[in-house]
């Protein structure tokens, strides 16, 4: 059965089951956050600093097109540098924005490893999203109560940025 839906003025038309419908207008909410987080590990993980538009959208689950319209909206905020066929690049400001990021995804991650007992490939999923709602004055005290971790879960450092400011 050929579905007809209402997307920001846009329509999209294709065969699918409602279930695929919904993860595919869901598909497409990310916070600019977290591309800065992805590109920030990317970069950092390779060893490269360049990051391809296909990567990022491979991996946030987006379009390549909505990675690319983001992307732009983030250079346009001084936070990345695109280069044509290339990529993008982390500015300074951007890396830090980043880095305060993925240190509360992994202060996150250890409080709900460690308070919850939940697995470290369950806590990842689970609090995507609440990073960006959480304030400094809360993540210094559970930063503390944790005991100051300097890796998350899985085993990858923390960037603390935040205590460095106190």
């Amino acid at each position: 059965m050929t579905k007809i839906f209402r997307k920001d003025e846009k329509f999209i038309y294709f065969l699918a089951t409602p279930k695929i419908v919904s993860a595919m207008v869901h598909r497409e909410q990310k916070n600019p956050d977290d591309y800065l987080e992805l590109i920030y590990v990317l970069s950092e993980e390779s060893s490269r600093a360049l990051v391809r538009i296909k990567e990022i959208s491979g991996a946030l689950g987006v379009f390549p097109s909505t990675a690319t319209e983001m992307t732009q909206r983030l250079s346009e905020k001084g936070f990345v540098i695109r280069v044509d066929y290339g990529g993008v690049r982390l500015t300074e400001m951007g890396r830090s924005m980043a880095r305060a990021v993925l240190s509360r995804h992994r202060i996150l991650e250890c409080f709900f490893h460690q308070y919850l007992g939940m697995a470290p490939e369950e806590v990842s999923d689970e609090i995507c999203g609440i990073e960006h709602h959480i304030s400094d004055r809360v993540l210094l005290r559970l930063y503390e109560k944790l005991g100051k971790p300097k890796c998350c879960p899985h085993g990858k450092p923390i960037p603390i940025s935040f205590e460095e400011g106190k």
